[in-house]
């Protein structure tokens, strides 16, 4: 099953855009990958969601003490090619997740409602995907 629908929100700006047209797949279409982007519901907001998958289950995570964090081993950055720093909480719970991961690790800017604030996304409550390479830049 597939389902066209807009984006509403900023949290990904730069990879996806306030009012720009998607096409997301059920889980009868496959399964996500890294760098695709899920969309999820969540307790926090009765909006679903969307992130990028940055963490797949089976993967380790690490946090260093200078904030960063690492997936299996290579050090996550942002899409603009700067390091994810996790402060805070966001560090706290990350840490938590220094096992084998049991759900999804799903990022967006800094700051917004993603694992950094909720933890893992399991499977569960992933509602369809978008793989990456399907996305097209908006016409401005």
């Amino acid at each position: 099953m597939q389902v066209d629908t807009t984006i509403d929100g900023s949290s990904l700006e730069g990879q996806l855009w306030q009012g720009q047209q998607i096409t997301v797949l059920g889980w009868g279409c496959g399964e996500p990958e890294r760098y695709d982007y899920v969309v999820f519901r969540t307790t926090e907001s009765a909006a679903h969601v969307i992130k990028q998958v940055w963490g797949m289950p089976g993967d380790n995570v690490s946090v260093q003490q200078n904030g960063r964090f690492l997936i299996n081993g290579v050090e996550a950055k942002t899409p603009f090619g700067k390091p994810y720093v996790l402060l805070g909480s966001a560090r706290t719970r990350f840490k938590k997740l220094e096992a084998p991961l049991e759900g999804y690790l799903v990022l967006g800017h800094p700051g917004s409602v993603d694992s950094a604030r909720l933890g893992i996304i399991q499977a569960r409550n992933i509602l369809g995907y978008v793989p990456k390479g399907t996305v097209k830049e908006p016409k401005l």
